[in-house]
């Protein structure tokens, strides 16, 4: 456990301004996965995803003075934490897929991103840190901002979203699993991992679920790379800045890719944003910064297993 190893420089400005990166390459992805999705089916833009990330990690593997070599990428002790974080992660992506296919993407993708409430929880259980409470406060009032954003319907309720609501709790023990990696794991070597399992798993899916009404042409292989592209510099991203703040602070900043996104579809699309939403935009803006503002300085303090009575000593006569 984390408890035992020597705590990763802690600098959440930089952690912070890379998560709000993180958040724009999410929402620019968000975008040309839907350009795409009028010609590709879903898996094959998961495997087409999955297959881009793995390719430019290896590119920059080689590539980099600085990076690990192909021959010590997959070296490691930590293989638990690394299938945690690996299969929580490619789990989550089809329980995501899933939600956004039986439900409406404003219902799926609500009850999907609502992961960072399940961080703190994740944490606590498997690493045994203790709640920061005041934390709930900046955490609530971005949800409720969440709300108004994606005004969920009545599918709401459906007993299927269960797999969504799963999926939030699998994305949360990814990211958790990604904090603690970076402890003592180059971020090439977290990512690899994920991207390997990623590709071999929608592999697998895409020949098993083949789609005939595929249509490939350079334009929409093209929309498959830029939405893989920018998927990578999501993880990318991600994983660097858990290196340098805790998933606990930086994890609700994923909202903001919904403000990102709101921001692209206008101008790309030309949708108006209702005055509801502008509210839950608000919203989430006040929730990050609560969320900056009340998360404390001495912020990793860890509970206590009970500890075996003392056998008193026996009384003197």
């Amino acid at each position: 456990m984390i408890q035992n190893l020597k705590r990763p420089q802690k600098r959440l400005a930089l952690g912070l301004s890379l998560m709000v990166l993180a958040s724009i390459a999410l929402a620019i992805q968000a975008m040309f996965v839907k350009l795409a999705s009028d010609y590709l089916s879903t898996n094959f833009l998961t495997f087409a995803r999955s297959f881009v990330n793995l390719v430019l990690l290896l590119i920059w593997v080689v590539l980099s003075p600085s990076a690990p070599k192909i021959s010590e990428l997959y070296k490691t002790k930590n293989y638990k934490h690394h299938a945690v974080r690996s299969i929580f992660g490619v789990a989550a992506l089809y329980c995501f897929y899933f939600s956004i296919s039986n439900f409406s993407l404003a219902t799926g993708t609500l009850i999907f991103y609502s992961f960072p409430l399940f961080v703190p929880l994740v944490s606590r259980i498997w690493l045994r840190v203790s709640f920061v409470h005041r934390l709930w406060w900046g955490l609530s009032v971005a949800f409720v901002g969440l709300l108004f954003v994606l005004r969920p319907g009545e599918h709401l309720f459906n007993p299927l979203s269960i797999v969504p609501l799963i999926g939030a709790m699998f994305a949360a023990t990814a990211f958790v699993a990604v904090r603690t990696l970076s402890y003592t794991e180059p971020w090439e070597r977290i990512t690899a991992y994920f991207f390997t399992l990623a590709v071999i798993v929608t592999a697998i899916v895409l020949h098993l679920f083949p789609d005939g009404r595929e249509v490939y042409s350079f334009k929409s292989l093209g929309f498959a790379f830029l939405a893989g592209l920018f998927a990578a510099a999501f993880q990318v991203l991600m994983t660097i800045s858990a290196k340098f703040a805790p998933m606990r602070l930086i994890s609700p900043l994923v909202y903001l890719s919904f403000v990102f996104g709101a921001i692209i579809q206008y101008f790309i699309w030309g949708e108006g944003i209702p005055h509801g939403v502008i509210l839950g935009f608000c919203l989430i803006v006040v929730g990050t910064i609560l969320l900056i503002f009340l998360y404390p300085k001495d912020d990793l303090n860890f509970v206590k297993g009970k500890e075996k009575a003392k056998k008193m000593p026996p009384k003197k006569k």
